[in-house]
């Protein structure tokens, strides 16, 4: 059986705020529970596993701490973004320290993708993160069986994919701050979240935004979108808003990828 982690940071156990000042503690929180799910994984019959990176500048796993069974994918760019190295070859996606979508209450750092976008949807569905790499992995009948994170993505995962296995490792209080578990109690719980998961992913079906797919993002600022207004496949839908269409999923999930960083560029 393989496997496929994709780890982010805002949603691993003990962990509110960002701050440069802990980048090297994040490397370790972060390694840390990517460790706890591969160990789930190997405990639940896992074959191989293939741990790809998704926060920031994908370069936050600590080489000569990771689990030694698995394999990891780090560094940007890369296709498919968090979701890098997946294919249908794969028989489950775990998505490991997660947060909620831009504008969740009280989500601890919840986003999408940046702080610049206020809303991203796919055929009209909403999604977060969390959201739209189930999505990837649904494209390739891959379904996602553990999202692990603060309460608030774990509400959102059990709405948008329905009976998921979820693991909760702080209740989130405000934007920045959660009641958390013990670093090591949140690890536990991720492996064995990730046990049970995987002993279900038969009965877990897969997240699939069905073709055609139209594509809506809505920027914080209209200048954003201002700045993607001359593109030719583009629709300006209102002053922070816009469009596009693509004939699947991963089509549209490649588009927007660049786009959003495009979009932050100035014209001066």
């Amino acid at each position: 059986m393989k496997v496929f982690i994709a780890v982010d940071l805002e949603g691993v156990g003990g962990y509110v705020k960002w701050d440069p000042a802990d980048r090297q503690r994040e490397r370790e929180l972060i390694t840390g529970e990517a460790n706890a799910a591969i160990a789930g994984a190997f405990e639940a019959g896992a074959t191989e596993v293939l741990v790809t990176e998704a926060h920031a500048n994908m370069r936050n796993i600590i080489p000569e701490k990771i689990d030694s069974r698995a394999t990891f994918l780090s560094g940007k760019p890369k296709p498919q973004n968090h979701m890098a190295g997946i294919d249908d070859t794969f028989a489950a996606a775990l998505l490991v320290a997660y947060h909620a979508r831009a504008g969740t209450l009280n989500g601890v750092m919840a986003h999408t993708y940046s702080l610049n976008i206020f809303s991203l949807r796919f055929n009209g569905i909403e999604v977060g993160e969390m959201g739209a790499d189930a999505a990837i992995a649904g494209h390739y009948g891959v379904p996602v069986v553990l999202v692990t994170g603060d309460s608030g993505v774990c509400a959102e995962a059990r709405d948008q994919l329905g009976d998921v296995e979820t693991v909760c490792v702080k209740e989130a209080v405000s934007h920045t701050a959660a009641q958390c578990c013990a670093v090591e109690r949140a690890r536990d719980l991720v492996r064995e979240g990730a046990e049970r998961a995987l002993a279900k992913v038969e009965r877990t079906p897969p997240f699939v935004i069905d073709p055609p797919v139209r594509t809506e993002i809505t920027f914080n600022n209209p200048s954003y979108a201002d700045n993607l207004s001359a593109l030719p496949f583009i629709e300006r839908t209102d002053g922070r808003t816009v469009s596009f269409t693509a004939d699947d999923y991963l089509q549209a999930f490649e588009m927007f990828s660049p786009l959003h960083y495009l979009a932050g560029f100035s014209h001066s």
